[in-house]
């Protein structure tokens, strides 16, 4: 009864703050409040024991990296073993892309994903069919998918995505060519409801839905956040970056929407211990059958991309603690992906048996060894790494210190 009379007041707050929205919204966002998608236990712990999908990571390239650097494009592919890429189209720059910048790629076995991203509201509706003419002409065997990427919630903004998605579906259909989207780069559940129903009233559901993960990139990803749609919302249906993407998958599902690609376009030249985090969060999330990296910044995760693909996650061995610790394997080899929380630090001997450690492999995200003698663990993740027969068995309950007061035992 207190949470019903608490969820009453939350639905009053959120009509009277949002009055801005139109009355659809407002609509799909009651009835999904009120709809038991919201409600699941423990939906913010990673689910245990999957397996991560074969070809899990993708390539996301932009204008510039075909242009600048082709030769690492191509390079980064098949060292790597990387089959699938998005090509990056923005509705402003539609002049600026060329079909023929798939040519060096296609010797590898790739397949590509041709992605619009409404920047603006600009007519572009004859262009991006021109351009869709012209590379489905020479190309249309090497293209898995077409995806439309909203970037606004304005009404404006909804219509001119409906008019290309739905001239993109019609010629996808006829090409046989899976079409993506809408790849709203913001958590917005409520508004990814209004957006399938309308698709499916128009029969033009996506065959994927993508989610663009950017902003989920500039804060800690543990955290169960505050905010959803309203303030104070998210802590009541206790939303972190986990139970984020396992209510999108209901979502999805609910419209018969089986697979899931999110994609990670970084706006800062590093990837920084935060975008790290998340992204083994996002693999052990179980959520996602694809993950598309940004190019430039593609180079801080190739320890992952090498490592993570066909291992199964056994699951987070601690929930709800100021670090973090999960457990993947495949035939050969066993990791641990561990790190504290913000300003934390772990001392891995209280906890970790010596001789485990010694016998372990340890790496940073870039494949760097770490020596054993000296490494921490801080809030950047780092890997240990040991053969898949070994038991690995804990002394004791992790136990975080302030790193403030680690560096200054180290130094005294």
């Amino acid at each position: 009864m207190h949470k019903m009379n608490t969820l009453k007041v939350i639905i009053g707050l959120m009509f009277k703050n949002l009055s801005f929205f139109n009355r659809a919204f407002l609509k799909n966002a009651l009835s999904l409040i009120l709809s038991p998608k919201l409600f699941f236990n423990n939906g913010h712990i990673p689910p245990k024991n999957h397996k991560i999908p074969n070809h899990f990571f993708g390539l996301s390239l932009t204008i510039e990296d075909l242009m600048e650097d082709p030769i690492g494009v191509v390079e980064m592919c098949r060292q790597h073993k990387i089959q699938d890429v998005t090509l990056l189209i923005p509705s402003n720059r539609i002049s600026e892309f060329s079909p023929t910048f798939m040519d060096d790629l296609i010797g590898h076995d790739v397949k590509f994903n041709l992605k619009l991203v409404l920047v603006d509201q600009e007519d572009i509706y004859l262009q991006w069919r021109e351009l869709l003419d012209l590379t489905l002409l020479g190309y249309q065997k090497h293209i898995a998918s077409i995806e439309i990427e909203m970037t606004s919630f304005s009404q404006k903004a909804l219509h001119a995505f409906l008019n290309i998605w739905a001239m993109t579906f019609n010629i996808a259909r006829l090409k046989k060519i899976k079409v993506a989207g809408p790849s709203i780069p913001s958590f917005s559940p409520f508004f990814n409801d209004m957006v399938f129903k309308l698709l499916k009233d128009k029969y033009q559901l996506p065959d994927i839905h993508t989610i663009n993960l950017t902003n989920e990139m500039d804060k800690e990803p543990e955290l169960i956040y505050s905010n959803f749609l309203i303030p104070k919302l998210g802590k009541f249906f206790k939303f972190n970056l986990i139970k984020k993407l396992a209510l999108i998958q209901r979502i999805a599902e609910s419209f018969n929407i089986k697979t899931i690609y999110g994609a990670i376009e970084l706006k800062r030249h590093e990837i920084t211990s935060y975008t790290l985090r998340a992204i083994s969060l996002l693999i052990a999330s179980g959520r996602l059958n694809k993950l598309y990296l940004p190019y430039r910044n593609a180079e801080g995760v190739l320890f992952l991309v090498d490592r993570m693909e066909g291992m199964t996650y056994l699951g987070a061995l601690f929930n709800d603690m100021p670090f973090e610790i999960h457990h993947f394997k495949n035939d050969k080899e066993q990791m641990h992906a561990i790190w504290a929380r913000d300003d934390k630090s772990l001392n891995p001997e209280s906890f970790y048996h010596i001789e485990d450690i010694y016998a372990a492999k340890i790496y940073d995200s870039h494949g760097d060894m770490i020596d054993r003698a000296q490494f921490k663990i801080t809030d950047t993740p780092i890997y240990l790494v040991w053969r898949s027969m070994d038991l690995i068995i804990f002394i004791d309950t992790p136990k975080v210190l302030d790193l403030n007061v680690t560096n200054i035992m180290a130094l005294s």
